[in-house]
């Protein structure tokens, strides 16, 4: 089981929202779950900055209680710490994280004849999450999950997606996104004309066989194609990036459905059935503390501890 520890996140105070925070973060590190095995051959990765290590806790904890078989994977955004990684790994046994300047030696070694991949991932953080996922992944199958993801249900489709000979499976399952234009697509018709490409999808949550998915010279050219002002554009070159490359695969790429679909809970469907809540920490609060005290019932309710008063 994992280990558990007592101090409230980056100095929170006990009042007011801070003290529910506090509570909130004292279950989690209180919280006993299964510890992660690795049994299934997958690895689940994850981009975290240090400000998001308490919320990237819930995510990887609910993980473990839903999903033990896997393996987690940390990506140091460049912000974490010393007192980070020892608090990730003290508390998530078996995770494996991979620091921004191990990960930008191996990647610049890999990328030596992708000179504009690279420089766009010099100059773009997020498209780590699509970069060192695949190049850096150690299984065949990979799943991509951002800090603000908690699973609610087991996800036995991905199980079994994981259990099945890779040649009768999707190469690309992604979390649907619908109710508003994705950012990342936009571009595409315009530039790309003609270009295959999946039109409703998130990047923050899919699945991966990323010998098929992933393509670095597909992406040298594509980003070479492009209008600077777009391939370096600080966001959505991310989200657009693996459209394209899930649209090269057809019928290989398939939508996870309504269970694994990205939005806050409150925009949802009511269902027993979903398996994920994406986007539970809000961009427009301005803190970690903030999302913790305002998602307390979600993040509790995920980690299988009564609900926070």
């Amino acid at each position: 089981m994992s280990q558990t520890e007592t101090a409230s996140p980056h100095g929170a105070e006990r009042s007011g929202g801070a003290g529910t925070a506090f509570s909130v973060t004292r279950g989690l590190f209180g919280a006993r779950v299964p510890e992660f095995t690795g049994s299934h051959g997958v690895e689940v990765h994850s981009l975290v900055s240090s400000d998001h290590v308490p919320l990237y806790l819930f995510a990887v904890k609910s993980l473990a209680r839903c999903w033990p078989e896997v393996t987690p994977v940390v990506h140091d955004d460049g912000t974490l710490t010393a007192v980070d990684v020892a608090r990730l790994e003290r508390l998530v046994p078996g995770v494996r994280v991979i620091e921004r300047a191990e990960a930008d030696a191996r990647v610049a070694e890999l990328l030596a004849d992708h000179p504009v991949l690279a420089a766009v991932r010099q100059n773009n953080v997020r498209i780590l999450q699509l970069v060192d996922y695949f190049l850096l992944a150690e299984t065949r199958s990979v799943v991509s999950m951002d800090s603000d993801v908690v699973f609610l249900n087991r996800p036995q489709l991905l199980i079994d997606w994981a259990a099945a000979p890779v040649d009768e499976r999707p190469g690309f399952l992604y979390s649907p996104e619908f109710g508003w234009e994705p950012q990342g697509v936009h571009w595409i018709p315009d530039h790309l004309p003609g270009v295959p490409h999946v039109s409703y999808m998130c990047c923050g949550f899919s699945a991966v066989d990323r010998v098929r998915f992933f393509d670095a010279d597909f992406l040298e050219r594509t980003l070479a194609g492009l209008p600077r002002e777009i391939s370096f554009a600080p966001r959505y070159v991310t989200q657009m990036s693996y459209s394209l490359l899930g649209g090269r695969l057809g019928t290989g790429s398939q939508s996870l459905e309504e269970p694994y679909r990205s939005g806050r809970l409150e925009w949802l469907p009511d269902r027993e059935d979903r398996v994920i809540c994406h986007y539970f920490a809000s961009h427009e609060r301005s803190t970690a503390l903030d999302n913790l005290t305002e998602e307390a019932p979600l993040l509790t309710r995920a980690i299988g501890l009564p609900a926070a008063g």
